[in-house]
């Protein structure tokens, strides 16, 4: 008798596990290494384990700090792909806020600023931030590049040429839901709105078969190109693609600001500073470089 309540006890203990840890994790009240939180994510059925990557880039992965701060997570972990190293708190400390209180029906814009408490419940007191604003915000750093109604083969190509990807997509069922901000645009929103940052896929570029993803939660995940497209469709397939090089540089000592091409090889002169902020850039996200450096850019017709 024993024995069989111990058999029927311990594969129950061992779900309980599976599932209970990963979401005390979640939560910070317990710390338990990456892999592990992938072991029992893949046992509770919510992490996919695929074939060998095609391309996969040097990412570092890491744990979004607050309740709902995967987008500055995923800012941060792209970042991290193209050389650059900073922390939460300061891409945190740099990033827009709405401050609009939720009420009858009305509350902030994404695409403005984060929404809502970032230590809050999703869709209660806190929601997040959509694409423009992380784009704008990568451009202190790296240039940076919004994509809409993009597709797989668009992703894979990013990511064949060096460049990660943070995808907009969702968490747990996805339900879509709408408010008007007090300006009076409607917003498409998602309960459980969710980034993750693609560094990898298998198969052709133009016909992909799973990527690989780091998601500030659960760490490395491998989805087929299906379930990876169906989840990105929820927010109308946007992301931000970010690049190895800047956008926007200007030489020391100098005030001319020169646009750097999409693959890092040429630069325009920018003649125009409203030229300059009509295109999204502003002050901070010149970056500096010397002469030697500037030099190495072929010239190109100016802007």
């Amino acid at each position: 008798m024993l024995r069989r309540l111990w058999a029927v006890a311990l594969p129950a203990g061992l779900v309980v596990v599976v599932l209970i840890l990963p979401w005390l994790w979640r939560q910070g009240m317990i710390d338990l290494p990456p892999l592990a939180v992938r072991s029992m994510g893949r046992v509770a059925g919510l992490v996919s384990v695929g074939s060998a990557a095609t391309a996969e880039l040097p990412v570092t992965w890491h744990r979004q700090e607050h309740s709902l701060s995967c987008e500055i997570a995923a800012l941060k972990m792209a970042l991290s792909g193209v050389g650059v190293a900073v922390e939460e708190s300061e891409l945190l400390a740099a990033l827009p806020f709405d401050s609009t209180p939720k009420k009858g029906g009305v509350w902030g814009d994404p695409h403005q600023g984060f929404v809502g408490d970032i230590d809050g419940e999703m869709f209660a007191d806190g929601y997040g931030v959509h694409w423009e604003p992380i784009a704008r915000l990568g451009l202190r750093w790296r240039r940076t590049e919004v994509i809409e109604e993009a597709s797989a083969a668009e992703v894979a190509e990013h990511i064949a040429a060096g460049r990660p990807v943070i995808m907009w997509g969702y968490f747990g069922r996805g339900r879509v839901g709408t408010w008007r901000t007090p300006a009076g645009r409607t917003i498409r929103a998602v309960d459980g709105e969710h980034t993750r940052v693609v560094v990898g896929f298998s198969g052709p570029i133009t016909a992909p078969t799973s990527f690989i993803l780091f998601d500030p939660l659960f760490g490395s995940l491998t989805w087929p190109v299906e379930k990876f497209m169906a989840n990105w469709s929820r927010l109308g397939y946007a992301g931000v693609v970010v690049y190895p090089q800047p956008r926007w540089v200007r030489a020391d000592g100098t005030g001319q600001v020169w646009e750097i091409s999409p693959d890092g090889t040429a630069r325009r002169w920018v003649r125009d500073w409203d030229d300059f902020l009509a295109s999204g850039g502003y002050k901070e996200a010149i970056m500096v470089i010397d002469e030697e450096e500037l030099a190495r850019y072929t010239r190109g017709p100016d802007v």
